[in-house]
């Protein structure tokens, strides 16, 4: 009896120390989480997760839209697993560029960047690209070529805005600090150099914020439109005109050479109808045509969303302009 109770009694210590053991062990997904920020506190996330340990997060992602200075939105439902964060799955599907069926949308960063990690503290939210993040289509002689001396900085600083952007749209960050970790070299800090952005600036960049006048909201496509209308940059003014019921370029060339000039304008901030996909902003506007002049006060300019793009009806934009 006695051999049967040291027996018991050494199976429950072997039981204790067994379970002490699993309790002080590593989980093996935190020792494969992403390269961290020296002296960051960081949210981690782990590396890896089951195919089916997922949810589906709606996103709404900038890119370029054609050749203007200006980002559009897409709206794209990622396939997010749990131990991932959020925002690491919009920065990658940012890399990743526009679906197949926004056409009209240009990915601003490299295909060679890889998003090693995002972390968070307080508001700001740190992403860290390895150097691929600085291998774009820029050429190194880009400020000896008149395309590209205006063109580079523009680029470089949508590209940037697409990552801030993206994320604020979901997230209440004040600004997004972009690092770079370069393997083969010595590093003190992390952090994207001014030098990126191309405007002779130097030192090492600050937090990114959201800058609303680089997304093309109702506002902004109207003062582009009646931008372009200005400058009679007819290209560019054809590039806002709804599909559904737009002539071919040679004609609405044709109409606009007709049309008076515009001089001065002034744009409401405009309204988003409950569905999303029509906005009304209010224009006003002084034309000059043959010497005489004409003002026009408070007229509602319908929007429409074309495939993320907000976009003005020829017809609508016609009865506008020949006012």
């Amino acid at each position: 009896m006695r051999n049967k109770r040291l027996a018991a009694l050494f199976l429950l210590c072997l039981t204790g120390l067994t379970g002490g053991c699993v309790t002080q062990s590593l989980n093996p997904l935190v020792q494969n989480e992403a390269t961290g920020v020296p002296g960051l506190a960081m949210d981690v996330h782990a590396a890896v997760a089951s195919g089916e340990n997922t949810d589906q997060v709606t996103v709404t992602l900038y890119f370029r839209y054609l050749e203007e200075p200006m980002l559009a939105g897409e709206q794209r439902v990622l396939t997010v697993p749990r131990d991932q964060s959020v925002e690491l799955a919009i920065v990658r599907a940012l890399v990743d560029g526009p679906s197949a069926g926004h056409s009209e949308l240009k990915r601003l960063l490299p295909p060679t960047a890889t998003v090693e990690s995002v972390t968070s503290r307080d508001e700001l939210l740190f992403v860290t690209f390895d150097a691929g993040l600085l291998t774009d289509d820029i050429p190194t002689d880009w400020a000896q070529d008149a395309h590209w001396q205006s063109e580079a900085p523009i680029q470089r600083r949508l590209a940037m805005q697409s990552i801030a952007a993206s994320l604020t749209e979901r997230f209440p960050y004040t600004g997004i600090q972009i690092l770079v970790h370069r393997a083969d070299q010595v590093q003190t800090d992390l952090r994207l150099q001014n030098s990126y952005f191309l405007t002779g600036a130097d030192g090492l960049s600050e937090p990114i914020p959201r800058e609303e006048e680089a997304l093309l909201t109702p506002h902004n496509t109207v003062v582009a439109i009646l931008t372009a209308w200005q400058e009679h940059d007819l290209t560019r003014l054809y590039r806002y005109i709804a599909d559904a019921g737009r002539p071919p370029f040679a004609t609405v060339a044709e109409a606009f050479a007709a049309l008076p000039s515009l001089t001065q304008s002034v744009v409401s901030a405009g309204s988003v109808a409950a569905d999303g996909q029509s906005a009304v902003v209010t224009v006003s506007l002084h034309t000059l045509r043959g010497g005489a002049q004409g003002a026009t006060d408070g007229y509602p300019l319908l929007l429409t969303r074309e495939n993320g793009v907000w976009k003005v009806d020829y017809a609508r934009l016609l009865v506008l302009m020949g006012r």
